[in-house]
């Protein structure tokens, strides 16, 4: 328990100012998300140690270009994206330890993180304030389904992915994330798009469960309990903000319809 306290306290050290201020702090702590993730991900593959390296520095590259290619040159983002695709499909072919199932964990990784990237461009060059609301409805529905479906957990949710999980937690959390982000958004939101900003409130608890159970199945799929154990007491990046990247996308989503 003192190794996680100490190091939720790191954490929180390390992407307050990022999420306060936004701009280059934003996008750095972005690129470490996706190069970590990365690693995570691909190294969670029965098959890593035969093919890693050189796909893990691939998939690297192309993720941390596709932001530069959808800014600077919007035209080429269909090619560019295709391209990648093409390359991850056609290297079952020509290298055998790289296994069907390999690829297509492979560009799913490159598609979610990829989208979830690009949401994140919008936070820091138009406005970083929403990724407030973002993280007050995504870790606040956490903290209340944590501590609602210990206290009144009754009826399991998906028992087959995440045992824990009850619908009196997911409740409990949706109704603390909303009131924690609507509330405080009052304090920062006054610039914000109130219909957008709302709708983040309502959807984003929601989301960040589905997002936590989305990387429960890959977990379970690959029989492992963490992604990795660069955060003690926490396991890996993508465990703390799998629910947080989902959130992205439901971002991206709701920006462009309002």
């Amino acid at each position: 328990m003192k190794t996680r306290i100490l190091t939720s306290i790191l954490i929180i050290l390390v992407v307050l100012f990022p999420i306060l201020y936004g701009g280059w702090l934003l996008e750095a702590l972005g690129v470490a998300i996706v190069l970590c993730g990365t690693y995570e991900w691909l190294h969670a593959l029965p098959n890593y140690s035969r093919w890693g390296i050189p796909v893990q520095i691939f998939v690297s590259v192309f993720l941390l270009f596709l932001p530069v290619v959808w800014i600077q040159f919007p035209n080429l983002v269909f090619p560019f994206v295709a391209l990648g695709v093409v390359v991850v499909w056609s290297l079952p072919i020509f290298c055998p330890s790289f296994e069907e199932q390999d690829c297509f964990a492979v560009l799913a990784f490159m598609l979610i993180i990829g989208l979830a990237y690009l949401c994140m461009q919008i936070l820091i060059f138009v406005e970083h304030r929403y990724l407030w609301t973002l993280c007050f409805a995504t870790y606040g529905s956490d903290t209340g389904a944590y501590f609602s479906g210990r206290f009144f957990g009754k009826h399991k949710m998906i028992e087959r992915i995440s045992p824990k999980k009850t619908w009196e937690g997911f409740v409990g959390g949706w109704i603390f994330g909303f009131l924690l982000s609507w509330g405080m958004s009052f304090v920062y939101g006054a610039s914000l798009n109130p219909a957008l900003n709302l709708a983040i409130c309502i959807l984003a608890p929601v989301f960040a469960e589905l997002g936590d159970l989305c990387f429960s199945t890959f977990k379970r799929t690959y029989q492992i309990k963490d992604f990795s154990n660069l955060l003690p007491g926490h396991g890996g990046i993508l465990d703390r903000v799998d629910s947080l990247l989902m959130n992205f996308l439901l971002f991206g989503i709701l920006y462009s319809i309002l």
